[in-house]
């Protein structure tokens, strides 16, 4: 067996965000506070997820982007049937995963991001929701 080869192995060793449970709530809180926030709604079962945190979230300058002090990091765990996790997929119009969002001052209204990320595209947006 190879175990550094696998996927989730690989990519935990890079994961230093501080990841905070999803909620509207959290979302509305780090508003207020003028804060940005991601959103990573993920699975076990889910491949698109695995791929999306090796190619792009566990990237380095990503993770960094993550741990600015304006910068909340919300994750939502769908691995097990979650009332909350479906009812705030179902008021963004979306029903799968992965799902990620930016909010921020400058996308008070959060921006759904494309449910293969790219490094760019997750950077940028970050970027934007400053204001």
């Amino acid at each position: 067996l190879l175990p550094h080869l696998g996927l989730a192995g690989h990519a935990s060793a890079k994961e230093s965000v501080n990841w905070q449970p999803l909620s509207e709530q959290a979302i509305e809180d780090a508003l207020a506070q003028h804060k940005r926030v991601f959103i990573d709604v993920t699975a076990d079962w889910c491949i698109t997820c695995k791929v999306n945190k090796y190619n792009v979230l566990h990237k380095d300058d990503v993770q960094a982007a993550l741990q600015q002090p304006d910068v909340v990091a919300l994750r939502g765990d769908w691995s097990q049937p979650s009332d909350l996790i479906t009812a705030f997929l179902q008021t963004r119009n979306s029903y799968a995963i992965p799902f990620n969002q930016v909010y921020g001052p400058g996308l008070t209204d959060g921006k759904i991001l494309p449910p293969l990320l790219d490094k760019s595209t997750v950077l940028d947006t970050l970027k934007n929701a400053k204001g």
